[in-house]
């Protein structure tokens, strides 16, 4: 089965979208608010490898994240999982049942952004967490990578990449 691809664009309007429907518009966003708005759960979990960050069982409504992560790469991992849930399973979830687990790892693959699904959670996850708008709005105040990454409760390195896409990063 082909599975859809979306653009950039159209990844940045659904977490627009899903910030609208489900965030209280405050920052820091509040990941678990928009999971509970979309009838996920999120629980602690240990993981027989240290490799993965996070899993969703989408027919369960679940995500489970690594307890022992940080609670900055937490918030990501959450992001990233109801990314998942958003762009491949929303409405798909009656398919086969091998499609509605999805575990993320924390490896070449998914750090360098082989894996389609994986870019695709990886930028829906930092537009909603680090919305461009918001950015832009922090950045044209003056302030600064970790003022922002403080402000938006996101790593320094997640901040960075943002940034460098958004073409803010002072050279």
């Amino acid at each position: 089965m082909e599975q859809k691809r979306y653009t950039k664009a159209q990844i940045k309007n659904i977490a627009e979208g899903v910030l609208r429907l489900y965030s209280d518009g405050e920052y820091p966003v509040k990941v678990l608010r928009i999971a509970k708005g979309l009838e996920l759960e999120v629980y602690d979990a240990t993981f027989d490898k240290d490799d993965v960050a996070g899993m969703i069982k989408a027919k369960e409504k679940k995500i489970l994240i690594a307890q022992n992560d940080s609670p900055l790469r937490r918030r990501f991992s959450i992001a990233h999982e109801i990314g998942h849930f958003v762009l491949h399973y929303y409405g798909k979830l009656f398919e086969e049942q091998d499609q509605q687990k999805h575990i993320s790892f924390r490896d070449n693959t998914s750090s360098l952004g082989f894996s389609v699904r994986e870019i695709e959670a990886n930028f829906f996850a930092a537009n909603l967490l680090m919305p461009e708008s918001k950015v832009r709005e922090l950045y044209s105040e003056g302030f600064n990578l970790e003022e922002m990454a403080y402000f938006l409760n996101v790593s320094k390195a997640a901040m960075g990449h943002r940034l460098e896409y958004l073409g803010l990063l002072d050279e």
